[in-house]
Order: C-alpha cells, then sequence, then structure tokens
C-alpha cells in the first residue's frame, strides 16, 4: 500500500462525472450559439479551454498537495498581484474591468484567486489553528479571502466577488468556530443589514428589490428573470429537444450561453435534463466529501471541503439566479457556462480534489 503511486488510485468517478458535466455544458453552449452572427462556434473555444483546464489538473494532480501548500501563500501572492494589475491595465467586458488581456489570451484573474483562497486557508488551518477560530484567526482567514474579495468587488464585478464568502464561511467553521461567536456574528450582520442596504449602489438594490417583484424593471434584470423563467417552464418534464429552444436561439433569453446555460438545457431537455445535471453537481460534492474523509491528514481534508464549499456555494447562487430567486449578479455555472478561465480554475480545484484522494495511501 504505502508504495502505491497517486495515478494507480486516481478517482475516476470524479473525473468522469466532471468530463459529463463539462460536455453537457459544450452541447448547451453550441446550441444557445449555433447561427448566432457573433457568437457562433464558442463552443469550439470552450473545448480548447477544457483541454487547457485538464493539463493544468494534470499538473495540480501530479505535485504531491503539500507542496502546493507549502507555496501557498506565495501563488495566492501572485494572484493577487494580477488582480491588482486589472483595476489599473484590465480591459472592460460587460461593465466589468476583470479581464487581462496578453495578445490572443484573456484572463481572467479572479477565478485563478478562487483556486489560491481554498489552498492557502487550507494551509492556515492546518499550521495555526489548534482546537477553536478565535477573534485573531477569523481576521487573519478574513484577510486572505476578504483581499481578493475586495479586489475582486472594485472592478466591479460583485457576483464573482460574493464567492469567496462561503470559502470563508466554510474555513472558519472547520476550524472550529465557537457557537456562541457564531450567534453573535449573526446578530451583528443582522444589525448591520440596514447600514448595508444604504450603501449598495440603486442597480444593486434594484436587482434585490426585483428577486420579489419581477415587474419592478421590465426592460432590465426583471426581464431576464421572466425569460429565464419562460425558459424553464416551457421545457416542461421532456424538454423541447436539442437545439430546439425557442427562447436561446431568438435571443429572447440574454446571456444564454454563460450566466443562463441551466435555463437552455431546461427548455431543450426538461425538469429530467435539469434534473440530472443537478444530480452530477450533487454527485460531484459528494465524491469531493469522500476524497476529503479518505484524506490522511487535516491538510488534505481542508483542501477538499474549501473547494467543495467554492462548488457549491458558486453552484447554489447560480441556481437561485436563473430560477429568480436570487439577485442576477452575473454567476457563472461551473463546468458549464461559457467561460475559458472560469472552467480551467474548476477543473484546478478538482485537480487538487484528486490529489488529495489519490495520495490517501502514498502518504498513509
Amino acid at each position: 500500500m504505502l508504495s502505491r503511486r497517486p495515478l494507480d488510485s486516481l478517482d475516476l468517478p470524479t473525473l468522469v462525472t466532471v468530463l459529463a458535466l463539462v460536455a453537457l455544458g459544450l452541447v448547451a453552449i453550441a446550441s444557445a450559439t449555433l447561427d448566432h452572427p457573433t457568437r457562433d462556434g464558442l463552443w469550439q473555444r470552450q473545448l480548447i479551454w477544457c483541454v487547457v483546464g485538464l493539463c493544468a489538473a494534470v499538473v495540480v494532480f501530479m505535485i504531491d498537495y503539500h507542496v502546493w501548500a507549502e507555496f501557498s501563500l506565495l501563488i495566492h501572492g501572485g494572484a493577487l498581484a494580477l488582480l491588482v494589475l486589472v483595476l489599473f491595465f484590465g480591459t472592460e467586458v460587460g461593465g466589468n474591468r476583470s479581464w487581462l488581456v496578453l495578445g490572443p489570451l484573456r484572463l481572467q484573474p479572479s477565478e485563478l484567486a478562487k483556486w489560491t483562497t481554498c489552498l492557502t486557508l487550507a494551509s492556515y488551518l492546518t499550521k495555526r489553528v489548534r482546537g477553536s477560530v478565535g477573534l485573531r484567526e477569523m481576521l487573519e482567514m478574513g484577510l486572505i479571502a476578504g483581499t481578493p474579495m475586495v479586489l475582486v468587488a472594485a472592478q466591479p464585478d460583485t457576483g464573482t466577488a460574493l464567492i469567496f464568502l462561503p470559502i470563508y464561511v466554510a474555513a472558519i467553521l472547520l476550524g472550529g468556530l465557537r457557537w456562541r461567536v457564531m450567534v453573535g456574528l449573526l446578530i451583528a450582520g443582522l444589525l448591520l443589514t440596514p447600514l448595508v442596504w444604504t450603501q449598495l449602489k440603486d442597480y444593486q438594490q434594484e436587482r434585490i428589490l426585483t428577486v420579489f417583484d419581477n415587474s419592478r424593471d421590465p426592460s432590465g434584470v426583471g426581464y431576464q428573470v421572466r425569460q429565464s423563467k419562460i425558459a424553464i417552464g416551457s421545457g416542461g418534464l421532456t424538454g423541447k429537444g436539442l437545439f430546439q429552444g425557442t427562447q436561446s436561439r431568438l435571443n429572447f433569453l440574454p446571456a444564454q450561453h454563460t450566466d443562463f446555460v441551466l435555463a437552455v438545457l431546461a427548455e431543450e431537455w426538461g425538469f429530467f435534463g435539469a434534473a440530472a445535471v443537478l444530480l452530477l453537481f450533487y454527485y460531484l460534492i459528494y465524491r469531493t466529501i469522500v476524497a476529503a474523509r479518505s484524506s490522511q491528514d487535516k491538510q488534505g481534508t481542508y483542501i477538499c471541503l474549501l473547494v467543495a464549499a467554492w462548488l457549491t456555494g458558486q453552484m447554489a447562487i447560480n441556481v437561485g439566479m436563473v430560477l429568480g430567486l436570487l439577485p442576477t449578479i452575473g454567476v457563472p455555472l461551473p463546468f458549464l457556462s461559457y467561460g475559458g478561465s472560469a472552467l480551467v480554475a474548476a477543473i484546478a480545484g478538482i485537480g487538487l480534489v484528486l490529489n488529495v484522494r489519490g495520495r490517501r495511501f502514498v502518504n498513509a
């Protein structure tokens, strides 16, 4: 057992699940962009990014996760440096200055920062937290997760910035946050809600209010939510058929290949198809938890569970957004939505999970 190589213990169910989600995303993107004058062929680009992501995952997998953790702070610092560069030299897309353009390559550093934040918090929990999380540990972990969150929010990309929150919450809970402190934080959060509300911009307040009343913004966010609901509802149980979705093909559904790709799947494949996608996600998270439980040390456990928090939080926000249960804040669905940086980062995150799972015997 001690001499078994990580490759011999590769978690194939997890890998196959990820590839299935990516494949479904490619089909949905192809359907949503077919014959579109400016988007035709995006699925081929996404396929190329999938290959890049798999190559990145191979690199992540082959290097022991303890080595990654040892240099996590340095890697995280590099991601933060890129986020600072974006604020000064980034290219604006859709109102957000989130991209660094290097010739034909476009990089979104905020996606890399999710990966480095999980790794760095896992390393911190392993080295610094003993017993339970106190105020000092909360502040230090808040600095690790909060710095990229603030830099991303300054782009401004509120949706992506919020993804760091479930990662941070998971970290302090894994560290053993005392229940009294947790209750105190909840009370403080409720008391500060009115103050936070007054600090939001008008369009941000409108997006939140639109969740409760779609008619508030009939030509903007309310329109997006209504079209998403129409697409989902018109799909019925079995859907209209592949490449037959009218909401996406006729461009009634905005951002159909990115934020609302799940609505495309629901319209064409129906309730059963959308449910199958969500079941694949749940199974992937389950496999991530299995990897955490099988880890031979806390380092591996923390890495797996923080990656699970990242993917679960992002998936939950996207699904809630598509169903009109949460504000429309531009959060892509992991593995399925179009976007190279997001896809590479998510697959690399699974690479960390496979790394931990593959070394459950090596480190025994």
